[in-house]
């Protein structure tokens, strides 16, 4: 009898573990905590889940394992965004991203470990010095002297070992914000040299692609991913693809690109409507008869992605999340990392995440999306984003310097940029003034040489070189995107030429 009992606990256990997926909350019953952990000063939910579970989005994961527990050990977490130090934590065990990174640790190579990694030194161009030192898996500057904006750089789940060319490798993609509209994945190769991970070579996955999955096979890279289309707009990528590198000499070579004919682009819980642009908050009308306004509508806005996550920029600040939506239109939003910069006075920025927090169904009247908020309160109405580029007025808030390295203006100096109606281009590039022609064709534009005024400025220092390498820089953009009170510009290769903020 006892024997015939243990089979069928083993047998129920199996089943209940095949039930679980990569990215669920662990089981219906209170999860098991894996281990306790004590908030320190500056951490933050998504910042933990970062650093055990390899992925921010998963803070979720704890918020449910500490409100499951029964006793009083563990707090109940009723705003993730608010967690003070010295509260003892329940971080659940037996998840499968953890699961995977501990087995991931275990088969590493010498000095290639997860956690070696996560600490490494690796080049980049999304930042003036050239190359960014991880800490626990993220780095963070910011944009320019005294920017509320900061350029970040962070590790990714997605890491696969094995050999190339001989040698025990690892390969990696690295997630980058330069504080503009774009989100740029880079994959990496790392070797051990002496105990350290050092990195050999990179190369550009592309703005907001989505990746499904590395692997190390056959002495190459293979990359599952969905990337843009040749009619997909930068933010909403829909073509899936496997993509094969090889390492040649210092260099990640693409070998091949293979579109994949299915239907893992399309998501069935959410509209193209809504994932499609960058939605403008416009107001919200609370049914108590309170109307938020907001002074410059382009300073609050949502991105909703097809993979589940969303972006927002509120105000000064920037903050990520995730969200769901069914086909009964309910949905739910789910704030995650955000930076925490102190608006101007009259801010709405509060507001506007507090509302975004509520969302409880959307609609659209027309081309206008349309979040109802929890308990029938209030309507937040968003106007989607004009990506037009004739007619506006841009600074830069920094540029290609044509030296592998992206730079901020030198202090004293401002670059601008003035899109004519008329397809003339014209603006300061420090100490002359310039005019161009450009034409745009969908999100693709083209800029002519620009022709200057002679003067010779003596100070600041460098004006002179930065000048040359602004203008030098215009005419290689290939690509531009706006997002909110940003634009940016890359080349035909996904190099940065130019990160703007609107006048």
């Amino acid at each position: 009898m006892n024997k015939l009992m243990n089979k069928l606990m083993i047998a129920l256990a199996i089943i209940l573990l095949a039930g679980l997926a990569a990215n669920q909350v662990l089981a219906q019953e209170a999860p098991q905590c894996g281990q306790e952990y004590t908030v320190q000063a500056g951490d933050w939910l998504s910042k933990i889940a970062e650093k055990y579970f390899g992925d921010p989005l998963a803070f979720q994961q704890i918020v449910d394992a500490n409100n499951a527990q029964s006793d009083d050990q563990y707090p109940d977490i009723a705003n993730p965004d608010l967690i003070e130090p010295g509260l003892l934590l329940c971080l659940p065990g037996g998840g499968a991203e953890l699961d995977q990174m501990a087995e991931m640790a275990q088969d590493a190579p010498p000095g290639l470990s997860p956690s070696d990694l996560a600490n490494a030194t690796y080049p980049s161009e999304y930042v003036p010095a050239g190359s960014v030192t991880l800490a626990e898996g993220e780095f963070s500057e910011p944009a320019a002297p005294g920017s509320a904006t900061n350029i970040t750089v962070r590790m990714t789940r997605y890491l696969a070992y094995g050999e190339l060319n001989g040698q025990p490798s690892a390969a990696l993609v690295l997630v980058s914000d330069p504080g503009g509209s774009g989100t740029f994945y880079d994959l990496y190769v790392m070797v051990s040299q002496d105990g350290v991970p050092t990195s050999v070579a990179t190369i550009s996955l592309g703005d907001r692609v989505e990746i499904n999955s590395i692997a190390i096979e056959n002495n190459q890279i293979v990359v599952d991913m969905v990337q843009a289309g040749p009619d997909d707009p930068m933010c909403c990528p829909s073509q899936h693809v496997i993509n094969t590198y090889e390492l040649q000499g210092d260099q990640l070579v693409e070998v091949s690109s293979q579109p994949v004919e299915d239907d893992t682009t399309s998501d069935s819980s959410s509209s193209p409507e809504l994932t499609g642009p960058v939605w403008a908050w416009q107001q919200t009308q609370m049914n108590n008869g309170d109307l938020f306004t907001p002074d410059d509508p382009g300073n609050y806005t949502v991105q909703f992605m097809t993979d589940g996550t969303m972006s927002a920029q509120a105000d000064c600040n920037q903050v990520g999340g995730s969200y769901t939506v069914n086909d009964d239109s309910q949905m739910t939003i789910t704030l995650g990392p955000s930076t925490l910069v102190a608006c101007p006075e009259g801010s709405l920025g509060d507001q506007f995440t507090q509302n975004l927090s509520q969302a409880n169904i959307y609609s659209f009247d027309g081309e206008n999306l349309l979040i109802d908020l929890t308990f029938d309160s209030g309507t937040m109405t968003f106007s989607p984003q004009s990506s037009e580029l004739a007619g506006t007025n841009w600074v830069v808030i920094n540029y290609n310097n044509g030296q592998e390295a992206v730079v901020t203006p030198i202090d004293g100096t401002e670059l601008t940029a003035d899109f004519g109606e008329d397809g003339t281009l014209s603006g300061s590039a420090g100490c002359n003034n310039y005019t161009t022609g450009y034409t745009v064709d969908g999100s693709n534009i083209t800029i002519d040489p620009p022709a200057s005024t002679r003067m010779a400025c003596a100070e600041p220092e460098g004006i002179m070189d930065q000048e040359q390498a602004y203008l030098a820089a215009l005419p290689t953009a290939a690509t531009y995107q706006i997002t909110g009170n940003n634009l940016v510009m890359r080349t035909a290769d996904g190099a940065m030429v130019a990160n703007f903020e609107r006048q």
